[in-house]
Formats: structure tokens, sequence, C-alpha cells
């Protein structure tokens, strides 16, 4: 790989991430990794509306007082002053955010243009969602960033957080192939294999901890949006297990928090179900957990997944479409795939089977940890340091 040549100037790189923290989200924490990845190599500027992070190998730039509703107006107002901090003395602009600037564009959702329009098919149906485009300026707003987004010729580099997704990006946008890379998220091996191995708390520990039961079998579900996440499915299928089966929600708002655990509660629920909210690390919730259920709706390359395979401990995962990266999954053998998330039957089972098939759930945690260590930021940031070098080449060798 090319490298940076000690005692010679570091390329620039400009990241745009509103929200560049870890605890922000998958995308941003996908963000903040890379970043931290390429450090060494490239003198990183993180341009964002708010951060946390505190690395020496990154300088923050905050866009300061900024309106929050309408969301749209934001976007663009974020997408306006990360231009006007950019326009000079940067050899990478990498956007993980919909934005018209950048020579390196990383999509962690699929397009709004698919999703509105993947089910109109027929004439009347198109008219119809061009229609509800052009008379709301949310929507508008979005299809023309997003537009933008994906323009910008040979020179703009496409990256996709998981194979699906960018065929996906290059059926909808007619992204040429040689522009489109696919770099999934990753895991930190070093950290997730002292939660799998040897943990410095222990599981009872961890539980008492986290204010769970000791005893029994937990079930571990981590996401901000818990619908989205499937946890309604999730607390029907508890219903459908034994009584010494429980789940730790972890992640979510307050307000979010305090609805869910009402429906708990209407379920006869409430003493099997604990809501921590977001943690500060999540090693102790892997470390209490013996298995994560997350039955998404819709997701592209969940990095909690990861996390839990690296801490070993097994996975139940929705497949495609629901989550784009279930094919590299199932293909590896690496966690139990459920045909419809929305099924508490099928969760139900999965978990019970897991429970009672020991040899079964040991095999699939050998397939998982092995499919982590194939994902580690470590190698992940060594191939995104590539692209920004092969981009820079490309430039220079144009200029």
């Amino acid at each position: 790989m090319t490298s940076h040549t000690p005692g010679c100037k570091k390329p620039k790189v400009a990241i745009f991430s509103r929200s560049f923290s870890k605890s922000a989200g998958g995308a941003e924490n996908y963000a903040v990794n890379l970043a931290e990845q390429v450090a060494d190599e490239f003198e990183v500027h993180a341009f964002c509306e708010w951060s946390d992070v505190s690395h020496p190998g990154i300088c923050i730039h905050r866009m300061g007082r900024t309106i929050k509703r309408p969301r749209w107006i934001a976007l663009w107002l974020f997408a306006w002053w990360s231009w006007r901090q950019t326009r000079q003395g940067f050899a990478i602009v990498h956007s993980h955010e919909n934005t018209w600037y950048g020579n390196v564009q990383t999509a962690h959702v699929r397009p709004m243009r698919y999703s509105l329009f993947a089910r109109a098919k027929n004439p009347l149906a198109t008219a119809l969602v061009h229609l509800k485009i052009f008379t709301s300026p949310r929507l508008l707003a979005h299809w023309w960033l997003e537009s933008l987004r994906f323009r910008g010729g040979d020179k703009r580099l496409v990256l996709a957080v998981a194979p699906a997704l960018g065929d996906i990006i290059a059926s909808t946008y007619a992204v040429n192939t040689n522009r489109l890379r696919v770099v999934p998220p990753g895991i930190h091996m070093a950290a997730a294999s002292d939660v799998g191995s040897s943990p410095a708390l222990s599981k009872v520990d961890a539980r008492k901890a986290l204010g769970l039961p000791v005893e029994g079998w937990l079930l571990l579900l981590v996401g901000h949006n818990f619908e989205k996440k499937g946890l309604a499915a999730v607390l029907r299928s508890l219903a459908l297990l034994p009584a010494d089966m429980f789940l730790l929600v972890v992640g979510g708002g307050a307000k979010q928090v305090d609805r869910w655990r009402a429906r708990c509660v209407q379920q006869g629920l409430a003493g099997r179900v604990v809501f921590s909210g977001s943690l500060p690390d999540a090693a102790s919730a892997f470390i209490a957990a013996d298995c994560l259920v997350h039955a998404t709706l819709d997701d592209m390359f969940p990095l909690v997944v990861l996390e839990a395979m690296a801490a070993r401990v097994p996975v139940v995962l929705s497949v495609e479409p629901f989550c784009l990266a279930a094919p590299l999954v199932q293909d590896g053998g690496a966690a139990w795939m459920l045909q419809d998330p929305h099924s508490e039957q099928e969760i139900a089972h999965a978990v019970r089977t897991l429970r009672a098939d020991r040899d079964l759930c040991q095999l699939q945690i050998d397939r998982a940890a092995q499919f982590a260590q194939n994902h580690a930021w470590s190698q992940l940031g060594l191939r995104q340091a590539q692209l920004y070098w092969d981009l820079i080449k490309s430039e220079e060798l144009c200029s």
C-alpha cells in the first residue's frame, strides 16, 4: 500500500458527519472509527454539528449553533457550511451525509429515490410518487441533495457499507461500477476478544451491574430505533418463551424508553424486560447476554451484530431485504437467520433451539467469531486509506 513518507506533509482529509460520535448511531460510529484508522497517514479534519470525540490525530470543526427543525433545512445548512469550509486545501473530502460536495461519498442507507419508487409498479403509481415529492419541501430537498450526491463522474468514489446496497445504488443512479466500492463496518478485535474470552467482568457481575436477574437466559437487543430493530416482535416472542428468559434493551432516548416500558406493562412483561438506555460502553451488555436478537426490519450492515459475534454471543438476524448484510452472514453460517422478523413464533423457535442445542450454538459462535475476525477495523482502515491514495494519485496524473 502507498503510505505517507516520514518528513513529508500528510495529505489533508475532510470528513463530513453531522454527529461525529461513536454513541450517535451506526453510521456515525462507522465514520469515527474509519477516521481514527486513517489518522496516522493523513491529516484528518472532521466537520460536524457536534462531537464528543477526542483523538490526537483528528481536528474537530463544529458548525456551532444551528436549527434542528425542520430537518431538511438543517441538512441543507450543514451541506452549505461544510462545502464553504473545505473548498480549498483538502486532497480528499469524504462525506457520510447527503451533500453535493466531496470526492468520496459513503452511503449508509438505501437511496430515498429507490425507497419511494420501489413499489410503484405502473405509470399512475409513479406519477403519484412524483406528485408527492414535488409537493413536499422535505422530500424535494432530500431528493435534490441525494441526486447531486451520486453525480460527479469518474473522479467521485461512491462507497457502500454492504454489497447489496452497492447494487441498489448502481441500479438507482446508474453509478458506474468502476467508481463504486464496498467498505463494510468493522470491529476492534482486541477489545472484543477480551469480552468474549476472558472478560474482566464476570457474567454474574455484569448482570448485577445492569440490574438484571443473575439466573436464566438473557436476550439482548441494541438499537436507537426500537420499532425498526424489531422490538415489537421480540416482545411478543418473549411471551412464548419460558419464564426464566429475560430481555435487555440497550439504547433509545428517554421518551422512547418510557413508551416501550409502558407497552411491556400492558403485555405483562414488565418483570422480564430491562431498559438500560444508552451505555457508554456496551461491553458489559455482551458479557451479560446469552443471545443477541436482531430482528431488524431495515438495516444495511449492523455494527452491533459484528460486536456480538466478536464477543462470542450467538446472533439471531433478519434475512435480506430486511438486512442487506444477511447474505454475507448466511454464507458464513455465522447467525441464525430469520425469514420473517415480524413472526414472534419464528423468533421464539430460534431462541429455544439455540438454548437447547449446545453443539449447534457453539458451532455458530465459532463461525461468527471468524466472520468478525475478517471485519477488523484495522483491515478496513487499510482498505480505506488505499482508496484515498489511489484517488489522490489519479487526480495528480490528470492535473
